[in-house]
């Protein structure tokens, strides 16, 4: 059984055959275009067109994972904020009837999560993905009902929590990795990639080690929150970021407690193993 994976991103539209181990063949990754006449819709079936032909498909299984909120059961986003153009109602259960005999259509995170379990090395009883990037994202699975759906498509919005009138900014605001480059900014630092911010951190120097732990502090508490609100036996900590690994944990989980009542616990917390291929990996694992 072959499957065909996309992720769909506001910058990259990322596709893959996705082997039965995990592994990808025929990886592809192109500028998401400017969304005039449902042109990422066209995007996704011209690639998938190719893949068919150059892999000789029979049976045209293919999943989605995408920016957005998703109608996972129409295979249809529901919302899309206005970085994506005319995206919000993009119908991909009709417009890739002509050519699929399965499909799924996942929001990102959602996909992300799923493709973590695949490498879980036992079932995990629930489970939260927190992505870091350029925004926050969330997902939450449960082993009695799967993944949260919400009666509008879009729960775990946890981007909007935590919110500031002092400085009228939420937990996405703060805690993104883009909040860590406007933090950066105000201290009067110059642009580095945040990678290099953890090279120094790690060297010694003062100046990184004390932002980045300010930037894991705001991080901290929005995992607070979240024990809180779906108390989960693990979260994990996605985007491009958790590459970081341990580093990145070392500035995050003695800061948890912190914001939870004494003696509350909180869940394992660990980085995403299969970091930017999750959620290609995800969109199909249900197929």
């Amino acid at each position: 059984m072959t499957k065909i994976a996309f992720d769909i991103g506001g910058t990259y539209i990322k596709s893959a055959i996705v082997e039965d181990d995990g592994t990808l063949s025929g990886y592809e990754k192109v500028r998401t275009p400017v969304n005039h006449d449902e042109a990422i819709v066209n995007v996704v079936i011209e690639q998938l067109k190719t893949y068919i032909a150059n892999y000789d498909i029979q049976d045209v299984r293919v999943g989605i994972s995408t920016a957005g909120a998703v109608n996972r059961a129409a295979c249809k986003i529901a919302y899309a904020n206005p970085n994506i153009m005319d995206y919000t109602g993009t119908d991909f259960g009709a417009q890739l009837a002509p050519y699929v005999d399965a499909l799924r259509v996942y929001n990102d995170v959602d996909a992300a999560l799923l493709g973590e379990l695949t490498v879980v090395p036992e079932p995990v009883e629930s489970l939260f993905c927190l992505t870091l990037g350029t925004g926050i994202g969330g997902s939450y699975y449960n082993q009695a009902f799967g993944l949260m759906t919400g009666a509008r498509h879009r729960p775990n919005q946890i981007g909007n929590l935590l919110y500031d009138p002092v400085t009228k900014t939420n937990y996405e605001q703060r805690a993104s990795t883009n909040g860590l480059k406007k933090q950066l900014m105000h201290q009067g630092y110059d642009y580095r990639p945040i990678e290099e911010w953890f090279a120094l951190a790690n060297d010694g120097d003062a100046c990184a080690q004390t932002e980045l732990q300010r930037w894991g502090i705001e991080i901290a508490r929005g995992i607070a929150e979240i024990q809180i609100m779906y108390d989960p036996a693990e979260i994990v900590i996605g985007g491009g970021v958790s590459v970081q690994g341990d580093n990145l944990l070392a500035l995050i989980v003695p800061e948890v407690a912190h914001y939870l009542p004494e003696g509350y616990g909180h869940a394992t917390i660990r980085t995403a193993q299969l970091q930017n291929h999750a959620a290609l990996i995800g969109a199909v694992s249900e197929l």
